[in-house]
């Protein structure tokens, strides 16, 4: 029979936390403004900013001086302008920011741009935008265009190891192999060089985890 012990959580990072994915804006509807972005709008931007290596600032609210990260991709599908970014976890911006996604409290994006000479025309009585120049997209409470809204926020996603073969598998998926981490549940770190190079946060939750299956597998 598999003896069975209580560990404390491993953090499994298979996703970055603090990536977050969603749409500026979407195609074919009327904001707050009036406005209606067409198919095709960004195009011009994106590519400008393809060829430069840079990207839109990724801003909280609009507010020049309060960047929480940045833009990793842009494109335009059906539906409207597809992002993905990553928010910057080490300023505290970043993490106010992280934490009202997380919650839910806010999901809005928001677009900052200017219209491009020629880049609109009035459509039974609609502002229809064909060319826009991009400048930053902001996470916001109440976004102008109701469908823009951040879609997913990738979080640690912790596990708890109740067996031998659950620990092994979350020391796999800290980035040993199949056969270190079965050494290890075994034997400890005792013949491992790779112990030095672990991440403080990981050696703490091993250790702590080690400590308790120790008595368990000893007995």
């Amino acid at each position: 029979m598999t003896p069975q012990f209580s560990l404390p959580l491993f953090e499994i990072r298979s996703q970055p936390q603090g990536r977050i994915d969603g749409y500026a804006s979407v195609f074919g509807g009327v904001d707050s403004y009036g406005d209606t972005i067409a198919p095709g709008a960004y195009a011009q931007s994106l590519a400008a900013y393809r060829a430069s290596g840079n990207a839109p600032a990724m801003l909280w609210s609009h507010q020049m001086d309060a960047p929480i990260g940045r833009w990793l991709a842009l494109k335009e599908d059906a539906r409207g302008l597809r992002v993905e970014g990553q928010l910057n976890l080490k300023t505290d911006a970043g993490v106010q920011a992280f934490e009202h996604l997380r919650a839910g409290d806010i999901s809005g994006l928001s677009i900052g741009f200017r219209v491009a000479k020629g880049g609109s025309e009035t459509v039974n009585g609609v502002n229809v935008l064909t060319e826009i120049d991009l400048m930053e997209i902001s996470v916001v409470a109440l976004p102008a265009d109701s469908g823009a809204r951040v879609t997913s926020v990738k979080q640690i996603q912790p596990i708890k190891p109740t067996t031998k073969r659950d620990l092994e598998k979350a020391l796999h998926a800290l980035g040993y192999s199949r056969r270190e981490a079965t050494q290890i549940v075994t034997r400890g770190f005792t013949d491992f060089d790779a112990f030095e190079a672990l991440e403080a946060e990981k050696l703490a939750n091993i250790v702590g985890a080690l400590k308790s299956a120790t008595k368990v597998f000893s007995n």
